[in-house]
Parts: structure tokens; C-alpha cells; sequence
């Protein structure tokens, strides 16, 4: 028995299944793995967009809620600087009264006192007293030193700005004028007596506890040789030190006459019995 013989595929079978095979031309083939290709890149690019975008949405958000969070130093600074000023102002309005308190009772002591001539005697006393413990004005002859800061320190020096009046500067002339027999001082009108400090607060100047801002000006009253006197002591000499060094401004003028205001009360501290005669 003879075996089958082999069955030849069609030629026309043969064509179909290249067409399957083969359904795209080799050129068409080329493009279509570049378009895909093309497709796969651009849903990376996508995504790294996508990411970028969020990425900064969170980062300004953050930013946001931190500056709604905490006020802007501009404006936390103009916010202390209109309550300075507004205390101030107060200070200065409570002074006014003092001063015009303080007139009320000289008033009425002269009129209390207006008596025997053992009286005036003792008003007199009061009266100088009062001028020489600084609780009343005292004018006459004197001087008047002005000091100012020199050049500010040049940007991104994070040094102490030497150029500065500083609280020491201003102890050093209200001594030296002491030392050249001043009888009154007063630094911008704050009248210096032997309870009155003169200090800083970080970069203000306190004199009696209350701030000043430069230009820094020293009045004193006495001799009419107390200008001299003045210029002529070892106070003045550190000062022209300071202004070689530092170029702090520092300008000294003799007045003819100038007032000393008075500032303050008597306050009775400790009372001594008197023997009797």
C-alpha cells in the first residue's frame, strides 16, 4: 500500500498568508514603532509636567500660609514705631502737667510762706534747694555741646557701628561738665540730677529712662568761664578722639545764656528730728 503522497500548499494560500504576515509594508512598520515610540515619550513628558506642577503648587502654598502666618517685618516694624510715638507722646503731654502742677504748688508755697520774714527765709532756702537737686529750671551762663553719629558702617559689615553716639559717649560729657563746675545739665531737655540714669536699650539712648534720638544735645549752666573750662579738661580730649577715630560730629558753643528745665518732685526719703534750742 503506497503512502499518501504530500499535499502541496496552494499558491494562492501561500499569498494570503504572507498579506497576513506581512500587513503592513516594511515602511509603514518603521514609522508606526517611531509613532509609538513618540507616544511613550510624551506620556513621560506628561507626567514630569504634571509632577513640576505639583511640586510647586505645594512649595507656594507652603509659602503662603507661612507669610499669612507671621507678619511682614515691614509692617510689624511700622506697627512699633507708631506705638513709640504714641507713648510718647503721652509721656510728653503727662511732663506738660507736671510742670504745670509743680507751678501750682511753688504758687501756693509763696503764698503759705508770705509771712514773717522768718517765712520768706525759708522759701528762699526751698527755692535753691530745689534748683540744685533739679526739681526746678535754673538759667544763666553756660554751654551747649551737640553730637551726632558719623558715617554708617559700610553695607554687610556685621560689626558694632562704632560711628554711633553711644550711652558711654554721652556720660563722658555730662561728667565733664560736672568736673568744670556746671551747676545744671540737661541731654535734649531731660534735666540730669543724681538720680537720673543714662543707659542704653539695644541701639536707643535712655536718659532717665526715657529714649532720645540723635542728634544728642548737652546743655549746661554756670561760670561764664565754664566753656573754657570745659575745652580745656580730659573730657573734651577723648571726645576729639572719637571724632578723629570715628567721625562722630561733635560741635561745643558757648551760650550767654540758656535754661536748664527742671524735672521731677521732692520726695521725702528719711526725716532727722532737730534738736531743740
Amino acid at each position: 500500500m503506497s503512502s499518501p503522497s504530500k499535499v502541496e500548499p496552494d499558491a494562492s494560500l501561500s499569498l494570503l498568508e504572507r498579506l497576513v504576515d506581512d500587513a503592513m509594508d516594511p515602511g509603514y512598520q518603521q514609522n508606526a514603532k517611531k509613532a509609538d515610540k513618540r507616544s511613550v515619550d510624551w506620556r513621560h513628558s506628561v507626567v514630569f509636567a504634571a509632577a513640576i506642577a505639583i511640586t510647586a503648587a505645594l512649595a507656594t502654598a507652603a509659602v503662603m500660609q507661612v507669610r499669612a502666618g507671621a507678619p511682614s517685618d515691614g509692617r510689624t516694624r511700622t506697627e512699633l514705631t507708631e506705638r513709640v510715638v504714641g507713648a510718647n507722646t503721652v509721656v510728653e503731654g503727662l511732663d506738660v502737667r507736671l510742670d504745670e502742677l509743680a507751678s501750682e504748688v511753688e504758687r501756693l508755697r509763696e503764698l503759705a510762706l508770705d509771712g514773717s520774714s522768718s517765712d520768706r527765709a525759708l522759701a528762699e532756702d526751698a527755692a535753691a534747694l530745689e534748683r540744685e537737686v533739679g526739681v526746678a529750671s535754673m538759667t544763666g551762663p553756660g554751654v551747649q555741646i551737640t553730637m551726632a553719629d558719623g558715617p554708617p558702617a559700610p553695607v554687610g559689615d556685621d560689626g558694632p557701628d562704632l560711628a554711633r553716639v553711644l550711652d558711654t559717649d554721652i556720660q563722658l560729657v555730662v561728667n565733664g561738665l560736672f568736673a568744670a563746675g556746671a551747676d545744671a545739665v540737661a541731654v535734649n531737655g531731660q534735666r540730669i540730677t543724681a538720680l537720673s540714669p543714662i543707659r542704653s536699650a539695644g541701639q536707643a539712648v535712655l536718659v532717665g529712662f526715657r529714649p532720645l534720638t540723635p542728634p544728642y544735645v548737652i546743655t549746661g549752666v554756670g561760670e561764664e568761664s565754664l566753656t573754657d573750662d570745659f575745652q580745656s579738661g580730659a573730657a573734651r580730649s577723648e571726645l576729639s578722639q572719637l571724632e578723629a577715630s570715628y567721625g562722630i560730629n561733635v560741635d561745643v558753643a558757648a551760650q550767654p545764656e540758656v535754661t536748664v528745665p527742671g524735672r521731677g518732685e521732692l520726695q521725702l526719703r528719711y526725716v532727722k528730728k532737730g534738736e531743740k534750742p
